[in-house]
């Protein structure tokens, strides 16, 4: 999911499974991978901060959004690594804004936070990114 203003960006993928041939209450939980530009610079990190559950409720939440049945989206996620709170503004315009901490990062700074607005076809581009990490992702335990 690109969350990108004029000024600064931030990427969010689902890199993988923490633990690729994981069992029990560990198998579901999934790596993110950040990447967040500004100022001409780039900082990368992952973080484990997803459990494939949290994943599918993510997507739900968005479709609710975009579906027009509610008008807000905030997550709550057992980890607070990866922070999504979407808010319906107008007809066809939402507010979002994204947190990613990046323990890595080499800056002051160790989370990467981006405010933006978005429209339905934002919203939907980012529900089938979605979409396809829940495909190549499914819970497993």
């Amino acid at each position: 999911m690109l969350f990108k203003t004029n000024e600064e960006s931030l990427e969010i993928e689902v890199a993988g499974y923490e633990f690729p041939e994981g069992v029990g209450e560990d198998a579901d939980w999934l790596v993110l991978k950040g990447t967040y530009k500004a100022d001409g610079t780039v900082t990368k990190d992952r973080s484990s901060c997803l459990t494939a559950g949290e994943l599918q409720e993510l997507t739900a939440g968005l479709k609710v959004l975009a579906a027009g049945i509610r008008d807000e989206y905030a997550s709550e996620f057992q980890e607070p690594y990866f922070e999504l709170t979407v808010q319906k503004t107008g007809d066809d315009t939402f507010q979002a804004a994204v947190a990613f901490t990046m323990l890595n990062s080499p800056e002051d700074w160790d989370t990467a936070e981006v405010e933006l607005e978005c429209d339905t076809a934002c919203l939907k581009s980012w529900i089938t990114e979605l979409e396809q990490a829940e495909k190549r992702f499914p819970p497993r335990s």
